[in-house]
């Protein structure tokens, strides 16, 4: 016969009641942990790691949004290159729209996105033969690129490379 593990599950029970006494503040308010704690870093450590995560993201979804740019206005004449190039500006889009930044970097990523959708529009123009839309798109994005770059500047952030 199967044991029911019920002394085992009441041990965990008490295991939890003792942690959540000891830890508690009145108020029902979970007691932060001293500062020499061993655990006490981890939630700054993760501040550089997350971070450190977005720009390398951020990195590679410029670099790939600069290259359908240039492939785009190297051959923004040809309507089969635009609509070849489309799906691939509406994968920047989507990948730019789930990443999150860090509180410090809440500045960058409206530029990220406004470039990403531009690269988007101008590529649909293009794709369309709206070469006059496709200009003032290419005109938005370099001016956001620079906006962006302007920002990372004076946080004093660099982007990795990406790789080659």
């Amino acid at each position: 016969m199967r044991s029911s593990g019920l002394p085992q599950f009441l041990q965990l029970c008490l295991s939890a009641a003792l942690l959540l006494a000891f830890t508690a503040r009145p108020g029902g308010v979970l007691a932060q942990p001293p500062a020499d704690a061993p655990s006490a870093g981890l939630a700054h450590e993760a501040a550089p790691r997350r971070e450190r995560v977005y720009l390398t993201q951020l990195s590679f979804v410029l670099e790939g949004a600069r290259r359908v740019l240039l492939f785009g206005e190297a051959h923004a004449s040809e309507p089969e290159m635009a609509r070849f190039l489309y799906p691939l500006s509406a994968q920047y889009v989507e990948l730019a729209s789930k990443m999150t930044p860090g509180e410090r970097l809440q500045l960058v990523h409206p530029h990220l996105l406004i470039v990403v959708e531009n690269v988007e529009r101008a590529v649909n123009a293009a794709a369309h033969q709206h070469l006059q839309a496709f200009r003032q798109h290419v005109r938005t994005i370099r001016e956001e690129l620079a906006t962006l770059e302007a920002v990372l500047k004076h946080l004093k952030v660099r982007l990795p490379e990406p790789a080659r």
